[in-house]
């Protein structure tokens, strides 16, 4: 099995025994440290593992998330360095489920406080509320789908991401095996420390606790620098235009973004392809997850995204990045009750730019049809049942001819057009010669 151990190092850590311990019983293990660059003698470990990251304004969420993105392989195991291992082996990690946050029991490694252990496993089991020091094992494809860490937090990194995976109906597995921890800070008065722990977890739970999400948007996007992005576009038009207008549809997907947020019961992830990494890594700090597809034709990557999605969600809906007039409004209407399964929003072109589904019988059709041609919706929803298709037709971008409709329709109403609208109409406008011609 491959995995990738993530080992965040504080400016003060002294003690890296865990790194021997970890190589010593599962060599072909990925080592990663992410190490707080103030500390002189983490740096010492850099020949000792496969990956040495040095982390500036280093927080263990920040730590912990630098280490998952550059992790090599499918699962991830996160791990705090005052950790014991010993009891853990190999057969532990055949007990892995892909679909849960796996975690094991907890034991200190002071007798005195066994009680401490107790209540710690009883609040695993029981409330599926395991910490950091128990660690996480995760495949990283669902990790990045419930969202990294949230670095704003001081306390309780580990804690928070456990609500937000209950937030989408992401389950606790637990693997009947100890991990041992570092009882340090109970030392000095065992019974204080205990009572702050109780206290603080109290308090995380009002702090962290969301309702469970009911749907999930999907926004399909690339770099908008990308060669790959708006390739049509490219063939007639400079890159340096194309790239500014993919930037200029960015923001007016990040304006939807944020006003979805606002619903409680929807959950968003951005999706991309991996040649896209860096860029969406920095975008899915918006929206709440992130997943890269692995296929190359848009078919058959709408149909791995929403296969995925719908075994935590009752609807998925699919979007693209490039419909200047989709609103944030337009696309939550597409949730609204409806006898329909699979909702539509088409396009002028013969294509569509929204599908809202809670039928995995669309699986079977969506990477049968050609795309790119202007039979692409009739083709796909004539063998589909419980089917809506809005009487509203959008105008998305691919050659330069729908630049000038975009441009036209931007025209007619251009003082009453919010601020990022405007800003695509004086792009359009300062360059119109450019598609005109």
């Amino acid at each position: 099995m491959k995995v990738s151990v993530i080992i965040p190092i504080g400016h003060k850590d002294q003690n890296f025994s865990l790194i021997d311990q970890i190589k010593q019983k599962f060599e072909n293990f990925e080592i990663i440290v992410a190490a707080s660059y103030q500390n002189n003698e983490a740096k010492k470990l850099e020949d000792k593992v496969d990956q040495f990251l040095s982390v500036h304004n280093s927080t263990r969420s920040k730590a912990l998330n630098v280490g998952a993105e550059n992790a090599k392989n499918e699962i991830l195991w996160f791990l705090h360095l005052d950790s014991n291992i010993s009891l853990i082996d190999y057969l532990d990690f055949e007990k892995i489920d892909d679909q849960k946050i796996n975690t094991f029991l907890l034991r200190f490694d002071d007798e005195k406080l066994k009680y401490n252990s107790v209540g710690a496993n009883l609040r695993t089991k029981y409330l599926n509320l395991p910490f950091g020091d128990q660690s996480f094992i995760i495949n990283k494809k669902l990790f990045n789908f419930i969202g990294e860490f949230t670095e704003s937090i001081d306390k309780g990194e580990d804690h928070e991401f456990i609500w937000k995976a209950k937030t989408i109906g992401v389950k606790v597995n637990i693997i009947s095996n100890y991990i041992l921890s570092s009882a340090i800070k109970y030392k000095e008065d065992p019974i204080l420390q205990t009572l702050n722990t109780v206290k603080d977890t109290v308090l995380q739970i009002f702090k962290f606790y969301k309702p469970k999400k009911k749907y999930v948007i999907c926004h399909f996007l690339k770099d908008p620098k990308s060669p790959k992005s708006k390739t049509r576009l490219r063939k007639d038009l400079s890159d340096d235009f194309v790239n500014e207008l993919n930037e200029n549809l960015i923001e007016l997907l990040s304006k939807n973004v944020k006003q979805i947020k606002k619903n409680k019961f929807i959950y968003q992830i951005s999706v991309s392809e991996k040649d896209n990494k860096d860029y969406a890594y920095k975008f899915s700090r918006m929206t709440d997850g992130l997943y890269f597809t692995s296929q190359n034709e848009l078919g058959a990557s709408m149909k791995e995204v929403i296969k995925f999605s719908l075994k935590y969600f009752k609807k998925v809906v699919i979007v693209g990045t490039d419909i200047p007039f989709l609103s944030a409004k337009d696309i939550t209407d597409s949730l609204k009750s409806s006898p329909a399964t699979n909702v539509f929003y088409p396009t002028l072109d013969g294509g569509f730019c929204l599908l809202a589904t809670s039928d995995d019988k669309i699986l079977d059709i969506l990477d049968k049809v050609k795309y790119g041609t202007n039979t692409v919706l009739s083709d796909l929803t004539k063998n589909i049942s419980k089917l809506l298709i809005e009487n509203k037709f959008y105008q998305d971008i691919d050659v330069k001819e729908d630049l000038l409709k975009v441009y036209k329709d931007l025209k007619k109403k251009v003082y009453s057009h919010n601020p990022t609208l405007k800003k695509l109409y004086t792009l359009l406008y300062s360059n119109q010669k450019k598609f005109s011609e």
